[in-house]
């Protein structure tokens, strides 16, 4: 997996795999952009901290969620008055990332529980029919074909794997690096925030790179 020279313009159809923190950010950074984004998630949303509900948020309450994603429940909330921080897992768990994916950009775009179990490549009609009209077979590539658990099947152009650096390999047909394939949140380091933040970081690099630009950091702040 690997950044690309390739690039993505909206709408183009991306498949996040995993919904914890970072495949929440993820998807919402894509949708924010204009993508066709779906979220799949084998288990349920922030499974992986789930079991820690109770325990205090492992890093400073204003740091837990990135400033796309605070605009986007600030949103969704109005005029209620503002929920207060989190302060235990459960709390971050209930009052940002599962409200995250109903918000108006995610909302009906996660599929749980749905596991994705191998990965290829399949070359869609439209494809096909663009190589044929260029003559060229290199011009178009071809789509990732996810198969999930219960035998179907779906194609998306480009593919963010966020399972962590726990997370359970995904068979695949083909070699690696590939293009339009990219991974968040592999490296840790046991810090929790610096690795949140550091995988916020990985974000905008997938999307500058599908951009075809430099940068394109949605979550710097910005000026009046």
């Amino acid at each position: 997996m690997t950044e690309t020279t390739a690039t993505l313009e909206p709408p183009g159809s991306i498949a996040v795999i995993g919904a914890g923190p970072l495949g929440i950010e993820a998807a919402l950074y894509g949708r924010f952009l204009g993508y066709d984004v779906t979220l799949f998630e084998a288990v349920g949303v922030a499974h992986s901290i789930a079991e820690k509900r109770d325990e205090p948020i492992p890093m400073m309450p204003d740091r837990c969620v990135s400033p796309l994603a605070r605009g986007a429940l600030e949103a969704q909330a109005g005029d209620a008055d503002p929920q207060p921080l989190p302060l235990s897992i459960g709390e971050w768990i209930d009052r940002v990332w599962l409200p995250l994916t109903e918000t108006d950009l995610l909302r009906g775009r996660l599929r749980c529980p749905v596991r994705v179990t191998a990965m290829g490549l399949e070359a869609s009609g439209a494809e096909d029919e663009a190589a044929e009209e260029t003559g060229d077979d290199d011009d178009v590539p071809p789509d990732f074909q996810l198969t999930f658990d219960d035998g179907t099947s779906a194609d998306f152009e480009a593919v963010i794997v966020a399972t962590g650096a726990d997370g359970e390999e995904i068979s695949r047909s083909f070699s690696l690096p590939a293009d339009y394939l990219f991974a968040v949140g592999r490296q840790q380091t046991g810090d929790a925030e610096a690795d949140f933040w550091s995988g916020l970081k990985e974000i905008v690099a997938v999307y500058a790179s599908l951009g075809g630009r430099a940068d394109l950091d949605l979550y710097q702040p910005r000026r009046g």
